[in-house]
């Protein structure tokens, strides 16, 4: 497998991309690097062992098209600090050296109709992401003592997941039934007026970043619920961004969430029309039709800080939006927590109501 290893040009360390100072830094040397910079200074080398990733894909369709339906793929990859064999999903196209510790980016993973048209890199780092994980644990009494350990909490991981995102213009019509009711009082009876009206409306109409998620054997509830995201901070991609983080590559085509998207926006499309009908108290669609007049799909690379959590053989995911901050988790219970609590209550109800008898004695 074909890497990339971002070193400090001063010292020869791990380089990584840091999201405080929005730079390239080195640990060891205390350097800090432009990211044009980086990205110029590697440009030749990600170009060198892409050429080197297509020359190993043969091999790797061939091994994939005899491996059994369903069974994932494994690939093994050199570090190329340490020499070191590790091994990967078919997705993985940035981690770390689990020896060495330095970041390696899959080149060739990302190469080619598989290179991500933009990426929004990580603005909120690693220790920002455990404070908001941490500061979430201390308003929930009841999670297992593990859940908040410091070797747990340290599994946090960065990670960039794949996105596909939609613009699309329509040209839509619908026509629709308003009603408006009218309800007063006279003497001691009451009136209602239904007022039914034929309303049509047509025109062109833009809707922007309808997005879906790109890898299939990740949380789709969890991928969602991270966003939204500001793609007007978006850059254009470069390797170098992964450095120091974890990414995947997409194994959902185009194809393959294109009707699930469309009908989204369709719906979004439908609703638009309709507020532009205000002042009803009801609005039934009697008839809608739309056409695609423009249509631009785009590939992103989003990051988003992963924390999982296995109780009671159940997965409980914990993802922060590494951009915004915003969170989504679902939560275990510790049942030792829970039954300590029914067993205080139970016997201050047992206290209360010994007492309370004794004062009718």
């Amino acid at each position: 497998m074909a890497t990339v290893n971002y070193k400090c040009p001063n010292c020869g360390g791990p380089l990584t991309f840091n999201p405080d100072k929005q730079q390239f830094s080195c640990e060891y040397c205390m350097s800090d690097f432009e990211e044009k910079f980086i990205q110029d200074l590697y440009a030749e080398k990600e170009a060198k062992e892409s050429q080197a990733e297509k020359a190993e894909k043969k091999a790797e369709q061939k091994s994939a098209e005899q491996k059994d339906e369903g069974e994932e793929e494994a690939v093994v990859y050199t570090c190329p600090s340490c020499g070191a064999e590790v091994v990967t999903t078919a997705t993985t196209a940035a981690t770390t050296c689990f020896y060495c510790q330095n970041p390696v980016v899959l080149g060739g993973r990302l190469s080619e109709k598989f290179a991500p048209d933009r990426i929004i890199p990580f603005s909120i780092s690693k220790d920002k992401a455990i404070d908001t994980f941490l500061g979430m644990c201390r308003k929930k009494w009841f999670l297992p003592k593990a859940f908040t350990d410091k070797k747990q909490v340290e599994k946090i991981a960065g990670v960039y997941f794949p996105y596909w995102y939609v613009d699309e213009q329509r040209n839509a019509s619908i026509e629709a039934r308003g009603e408006k009711v009218r309800t007063w009082t006279t003497g001691k009876t009451e009136y209602t007026e239904t007022s039914i009206y034929h309303i049509e409306r047509a025109g062109d109409v833009i809707i922007k970043n309808v997005f879906e998620r790109a890898l299939k054997s990740e949380d789709r509830d969890m991928l969602q619920s991270v966003h939204p995201f500001d793609l007007s901070q978006a850059h254009k991609f470069s390797m170098s961004y992964l450095a120091g983080f974890q990414a995947e590559k997409r194994d959902l085509e185009k194809s393959d969430v294109q009707e699930a998207v469309e009908a989204r926006i369709r719906r979004y499309t439908e609703e638009a029309l309709k507020n532009t009908m205000p002042g009803y108290d009801k609005i039934e669609t009697e008839a809608y039709n739309d056409k695609t007049d423009l249509s631009a799909w785009t590939y992103n690379l989003l990051p988003v800080w992963v924390l999982t959590y296995k109780y009671k053989d159940k997965i409980f995911p914990y993802a922060i939006n590494g951009q915004t901050g915003k969170t989504y988790g679902l939560l275990p219970t510790s049942k030792g927590k829970l039954a300590l609590l029914f067993a205080i209550l139970a016997v201050i109800f047992f206290i209360i109501g010994t007492l309370g008898g004794m004062l009718f004695l």
